[in-house]
């Protein structure tokens, strides 16, 4: 009975992806199809590269394996019948027919994965850059997944670019295996999947060469599912969410090195993904209209400097050049210059000691009082560059008592 498990099971399928992108949700998804299992990460791409050496250094070290070609062959085979055996036993337990694995680790691993089983079919799961960065820094407040801490060593100063490069990385490895082997690999957003779920989720079926029927929708959340490693969102969910679209342009522009929003533009376009700065004026379009409208030229001209006699006098100790970076289609830069006995504003890209970036929205919710500048700090809504202590007092008189 096991020898039929595994032969049905010689075409496993495979979850791509990026962490954040919604990876649990779809193997939850398709654990609740009658015929598929998936479980949590089990990590199969680090396993076929570990069976693999072990096999190819003991067995394949024998006397009758002569050329490294056999030896190949024989490691190969016998990684593929240890997996094999393990998951068949698991999915004949589950009373279903094929099983799906959605360890994001395997992006590192997609050679060897393709080697032992040639013959899997893979989903290529994508979501954009900026909602995929700031799920990152939202989920690791107390410290990051081994997957994203080398990306956070080589830039401890700016955790947004550390993220960006975990997304570029991974994403080219998972565009170039699309290329290669794209006839078992079919692309998916996030985006569409949580907003069009019906279409997209009848589309990836069909390439699975399963049937599909609408209703498992709403299954999804109330059938037990394998808890592991991933997004825990999901098991306090009882519905698709959409609510996590378009987040990513909290993070301030102005965070974003300028090479890499070039490398991201580069690679959202054959992603079908709009540009990092039309993310931002489109989510700004659509909420901007919820706040009260500043017109920051007339703020930053006027408005900063008729605070109250103590404000403003404390104002005058602030000694350098301060430069507001507030992303948005009704935001722009201002500097404001207290070096001089007068306070000068100037709008556009002058030098400065500092810098605070944030975007309009922050920026009308901080003046009205609706949100915390220190929150906002915590959170990274706000950012302070440059010479910090500097950027830290303009920012306490400017946003001090709100």
């Amino acid at each position: 009975m096991l020898d039929d498990y595994s032969e049905s099971c010689k075409n496993p399928i495979f979850i791509l992806s990026c962490v954040r992108s919604g990876s649990t949700l779809l193997r939850c998804i398709i654990d609740t199809h009658p015929n598929l299992c998936s479980p949590g990460h089990l990590n199969l791409g680090v396993l076929c590269n570990d069976l693999y050496t072990t096999a190819y250094y003991s067995i394949g070290k024998l006397p009758e394996v002569e050329t490294a070609a056999q030896r190949d062959c024989l490691a190969i085979d016998e990684t593929r019948r240890v997996i094999s055996n393990i998951l068949s036993r698991y999915t004949q337990g589950k009373g279903k027919r094929n099983w799906c694995e959605k360890s994001t680790e395997n992006i590192d691993h997609l050679d060897i994965l393709h080697k032992v089983f040639p013959n899997a079919k893979y989903i290529c799961l994508y979501r954009n850059c900026l909602d995929v960065t700031n799920s990152c820094l939202k989920f690791s407040p107390l410290g990051y997944m081994d997957e994203l801490a080398p990306y956070i060593q080589n830039r401890p100063t700016n955790f947004v670019a550390g993220m960006i490069d975990n997304w570029l990385d991974k994403n080219k490895k998972l565009l170039a295996f699309e290329r290669k082997y794209n006839k078992q690999c079919i692309r998916v957003n996030y985006e569409s999947l949580v907003q069009e779920p019906e279409r997209i989720l009848a589309e990836l079926f069909s390439f699975l060469g399963e049937t599909w029927d609408e209703k498992l929708i709403e299954s999804i959340f109330r059938l037990p599912h394998d808890q592991g490693d991933g997004d825990i969102k999901v098991w306090f969910s009882d519905k698709i969410n959409k609510d996590s679209i378009g987040n990513g342009t909290a993070i301030p522009l102005a965070t974003i090195p300028k090479d890499l929003v070039i490398e991201v533009n580069t690679l959202h376009q054959e992603l079908g993904y709009p540009s990092v700065e039309m993310l931002y004026a489109q989510q700004n379009n659509d909420t901007e209209k919820s706040v009260n409208e500043y017109d920051l030229s007339e703020f930053f001209n006027t408005c900063a400097l008729k605070f109250e006699n103590k404000e403003r006098d404390e104002l005058n100790t602030v000694r350098g050049r301060c430069k507001f970076v507030i992303s948005g289609t009704r935001g722009g830069i201002w500097v404001i210059d207290s070096n001089a006995h007068e306070i000068k504003t100037i709008e556009g890209h002058d030098t400065a000691d500092c810098t605070i970036s944030t975007t309009y929205n922050v920026f009308c919710d901080v003046m009205d009082g609706n949100k915390n500048a220190v929150h906002a700090y915590e959170q990274g809504e706000i950012v302070g560059d440059g010479n910090v202590i500097l950027a830290l007092e303009f920012g306490r008189v400017l946003f001090g008592g709100r």
